[in-house]
C-alpha cells in the first residue's frame, strides 16, 4: 500500500510538457511555416498562370482550324469554330487576326497575356503586359518566363 502511494506521487509529477519543450515545438513550426508559405504562394501563382494558358489552348486550336479554311483576319470570337469567351473565363477575347487575350487574374491584377498566331494559325507568339495592380509580376512568373513561345518572332 505504501509503495502504491509512492508510485502515485512519482507519476503525478510527470504531467504535461515543460516550457522549453513547448518553445522548441513552436520554433520548429515557425521555421516550417517560414519556408512553406512562400513556396505555397509560388505554387498557387504558377497554377493560376498554367490554368490560364491551358484555358487558352481550346481557342488556339479553334483559331488554327479557322485559319485552314479562312483568312486569319476572319478568325475572331464567334466566327466558325472559334468560341466566344464566357464572362468568367480567363480568356477575355479573340480579336482580329485570331489574337487571343488572356487575363489570369488573382494577384496578377489586370496583367495580360497575348497569343498571336502566324498567318496559317500554326505558330504562336506570346507577349506579356504588366498592370500596375500586379503584385506578383506576371511577366517574370516561371510559367511565362520559360514558355517556348514567349516573344517568338513570327
Amino acid at each position: 500500500m505504501i509503495e502504491d502511494e509512492k508510485m502515485k506521487t512519482r507519476m503525478s509529477g510527470n504531467k504535461g510538457f515543460t516550457l522549453i519543450e513547448l518553445m522548441i515545438v513552436v520554433a520548429i513550426i515557425g521555421i516550417l511555416a517560414a519556408v512553406a508559405i512562400p513556396q505555397y504562394q509560388n505554387y498557387t501563382r504558377n497554377a493560376t498562370v498554367n490554368a490560364a494558358l491551358t484555358e487558352a489552348n481550346q481557342y488556339k486550336t479553334a483559331v488554327g482550324i479557322c485559319a485552314q479554311t479562312n483568312a486569319i483576319a476572319a478568325c475572331v470570337a464567334g466566327f466558325g469554330p472559334v468560341p466566344t469567351p464566357a464572362a468568367n473565363n480567363r480568356v477575355t477575347g479573340v480579336g482580329a487576326n485570331g489574337v487571343i487575350t488572356v487575363v489570369p487574374g488573382g494577384s496578377y491584377g489586370a496583367s495580360s497575356l497575348t497569343l498571336t498566331p502566324s498567318n496559317d494559325g500554326t505558330v504562336w507568339s506570346l507577349t506579356c503586359t504588366t498592370d500596375g495592380a500586379d503584385t506578383a509580376d506576371l511577366c517574370t512568373n516561371d510559367e511565362i518566363a520559360n514558355h517556348p513561345d514567349l516573344d517568338r518572332v513570327l
